[in-house]
């Protein structure tokens, strides 16, 4: 008897251990699978960001072409006239600025204000060391101006207002 109740409890102990195999088997089977689909997505999302950066690379090097940081002609030329261009563009900056405090506003800009106030330039981009683009408003309306830039022999530097822009009202309301 005692033999017969030791092969029973083996025999059960034999198909509880083989339930346990085949329910953990089935359990690292979905495991692994729900890790190749993480891992799949992960490698599409991958190639997705690579594309995205690759994108944005060249989006940089195409805004730097219209920059006097990056043109080494212009560069050169301030360089020849012994100007360094890191120290003009910020004085560059505040000379435009400080245009801004002008009883009328900035007289570089060919507009009145249209809500009484003072049209500002809030601003500015160096395409090369003769050009800037800015961009100016009165507080509501906005537009763009296109600047050339002049170093005197005294080492001043003057600015001309060649063409501008005043985006028509419809499109700002």
């Amino acid at each position: 008897m005692k033999k017969q109740l030791f092969l029973y409890l083996f025999l059960l102990t034999a198909l509880l251990l083989l339930f346990l195999f085949v329910n953990t088997k089935k359990d690292m089977k979905a495991y692994e699978d729900k890790i190749e689909k993480i891992e799949s997505r992960l490698e599409e999302k991958e190639n997705e960001y690579q594309d995205t950066i690759a994108n944005l690379r060249v989006e940089v090097i195409e805004l730097g072409d219209f920059s006097l940081v990056e043109d080494a002609y212009a560069i050169e030329h301030l360089y020849n006239e012994g100007i360094d261009f890191k120290e003009l563009i910020p004085h560059i900056e505040d000379q435009l600025i400080d245009l801004n405090f002008e009883k009328e506003g900035n007289p570089l800009v060919p507009y009145a204000a249209m809500n009484g106030g003072r049209i500002m330039i809030n601003s500015m981009k160096m395409l090369n060391h003769r050009w800037i683009i800015a961009d100016f408003t009165d507080g509501k309306y906005w537009g763009q101006i296109l600047i050339r830039c002049t170093y005197n022999e005294d080492k001043t530097i003057s600015f001309d207002t060649k063409d501008s822009f005043w985006y028509p009202i419809n499109v700002i309301d």
